[in-house]
């Protein structure tokens, strides 16, 4: 155990990557129920930008107004343009669907935000936050296609046709539907690990250099950077999901 805890040790020192504000508590390599307090950062991390989405959706729901005004005229604003911009996507499941995948949308982009403010880290440059989100995603998708079309009638979409070439393209369609959530949490993990890396560095150098902030530059290029994810991610998960619906409306 004191080997692995050296190794944990010298693995975080090596990491690049600014601090948080649980690294002001102390040494993070304490264990909560089995797990160091060092992977427990992006996971309160999520539970802070998710406890910040419930209160500002309660206090702005609770007494609607028919003439919108302030935070509900701007969170309207915003559900009508993920509507025309999902809707479209999710096909005849977006009134179904637009709930979860626009949820889906904030969370992330907020998640990814959360690296720009000081003593935070993005939730999204951990692996487990993104692979989490993706087999939701994931399931979701198959859950639809089931109680759509059946068990036989949704398997018939992984056979193809003509019917002789099953044995080579059931397969293929299984890797394709496995390889899925593996690229969704890749895909956003990378791009938002090498971007607080860089972050990271570059205040290193800023430092060095008599506290020049040149990685302002990386935070303006970041915060449109942050956003395409949150939009790459959403809508590969819409097209699944309506690719799902689809193949119901079909038949």
């Amino acid at each position: 155990m004191a080997v692995e805890h050296e190794a944990v040790n010298k693995a975080t020192k090596t990491s690049l990557e600014l601090p948080s504000f649980m690294d002001l508590l102390g040494d993070l390599h304490h264990e909560v129920f089995g797990i160091s307090l060092h992977h427990w950062v992006p996971i309160i991390m999520s539970l802070i930008v998710a406890s910040i989405l419930v209160a500002v959706t309660y206090y702005t729901t609770k007494d609607l107004k028919k003439i919108p005004q302030g935070m509900q005229a701007f969170l309207e604003v915003v559900i009508e343009g993920m509507q025309g911009f999902f809707g479209d996507i999710l096909g005849s499941g977006a009134s179904v669907f637009l709930p979860f995948v626009g949820s889906l949308f904030i969370y992330i982009y907020l998640m990814n935000i959360m690296g720009f403010i000081p003593f935070f880290h993005a939730p999204t440059s951990s692996p487990n936050t993104t692979i989490a989100l993706a087999v939701i995603v994931f399931f979701i998708t198959h859950y639809v296609g089931i109680t759509r079309n059946g068990v036989v009638g949704y398997l018939k979409h992984f056979v193809g046709e003509p019917i002789w070439m099953a044995p080579l393209l059931f397969p293929i369609h299984i890797i394709g539907e496995l390889a899925r959530p593996l690229s969704l949490s890749m895909r956003l993990f990378g791009n938002i690990m090498g971007e607080d890396t860089a972050i990271a560095i570059l205040v290193g150098l800023g430092v060095s250099l008599y506290f020049i902030p040149i990685q302002f530059p990386i935070l303006l290029l970041g915060l449109l950077t942050t956003l395409i994810q949150a939009v790459v991610f959403t809508v590969l998960s819409s097209v699944y999901i309506g690719g799902a619906v689809g193949h119901h409306d079909e038949h």
